[in-house]
């Protein structure tokens, strides 16, 4: 069995070689190739867990990923876990895999993605709303595999320190929500960061935060001018984010296309202004392992 290193999973996991992944993975989830049992969510300590099975033609993968936010102050990451993967043939174990780390790529890697399908390879300016490890990744993942003019970088502390770090511009809020073109939303806010009435015309709002009934990450006036709003899974996000549950209930979703990005990908764009809210599917960590697994050295 193999044990990959964080700095292993970064390595097999490029931004070109996640992003393919997550290509993949909806592709599958949209075809019904993937089956995912409802992920079991509990609460421990205050702190949100979930175990996540999937299993796909590479791969049967469970995972377990906590979100700790008291972490941060004893030098963890927020987010975190492991992946186990096993044959689907024989249940040989065949891997385990940092879950903090390939969480972190794989959500970033469809972040990308989304963007890719709304406004193509290049984006004038990119802000991020987090100074994180999520943060971190998007960034990275980003640059990468887009063509990026300007990142701009804001949260309530470390966004200074991270955008010394990838060549960014530490800058305010405000400054940010008018300028970017697309936005990256990680935080652990429960309440809204991303202000509608601020927001370029065609923006493409990425949020990946928000991943309780009573957290939100945009504001209504967001929704209200998104032509589109995309989730990685309608499903989950109508159980699980107050940024799908809290604008369905008053009634601002009427009127928009509400889909998935599966079935986005079938037609390859997104029409903009537009929303992609991800809370995360159990088909991203498989196919992101199995990746790692078939580029590893």
């Amino acid at each position: 069995m193999r044990v990959f290193s964080d700095q292993d999973l970064i390595a097999a996991l490029t931004p070109a070689t996640a992003v393919e992944a997550m290509r993949e993975a909806f592709s599958l989830l949209k075809k019904g190739e993937a089956e995912i049992p409802p992920r079991a969510v509990l609460t421990v300590n205050g702190n949100w867990w979930g175990v996540m099975p999937c299993k796909t033609k590479y791969a049967f993968t469970v995972k377990v990923v906590a979100v700790i936010p008291e972490n941060r102050a004893r030098g963890l990451p927020a987010v975190n876990g492991s992946v186990l993967v096993m044959s689907p043939e024989t249940a040989e174990p065949l891997a385990l895999v940092p879950g903090s780390t390939l969480t972190a790529i794989r959500t970033a890697a469809t972040s990308v993605l989304s963007t890719e399908l709304a406004v193509g390879r290049r984006v004038e300016t990119l802000g991020v709303i987090g100074g994180g490890m999520e943060a971190e990744f998007h960034v990275r993942t980003a640059l990468g595999y887009l063509s990026v003019g300007r990142v701009l970088i804001s949260a309530r502390k470390s966004h200074v320190e991270l955008a010394k770090k990838v060549g960014g511009e530490a800058v305010d809020l405000e400054y940010l929500l008018r300028n970017s073109d697309v936005i990256f939303s990680t935080t652990s806010s429960t309440t809204p960061v991303v202000k509608g009435a601020l927001l370029k015309d065609g923006f493409h709002v990425v949020s990946i935060g928000a991943h309780t009934p009573e957290a939100r990450e945009l504001d209504d006036d967001v929704v209200r001018r998104a032509k589109t709003f995309v989730a990685d899974s309608l499903d989950a996000v109508s159980r699980e984010s107050g940024d799908f549950i809290e604008p369905k209930a008053k009634g601002l979703l009427q009127g928009k296309e509400v889909t998935e990005l599966g079935e986005v990908l079938e037609r390859g764009s997104i029409v903009r202004p537009s929303i992609f809210k991800s809370v995360g599917v159990a088909v991203q960590d498989n196919l992101a392992s199995y990746y790692a697994l078939k580029y590893s050295d």
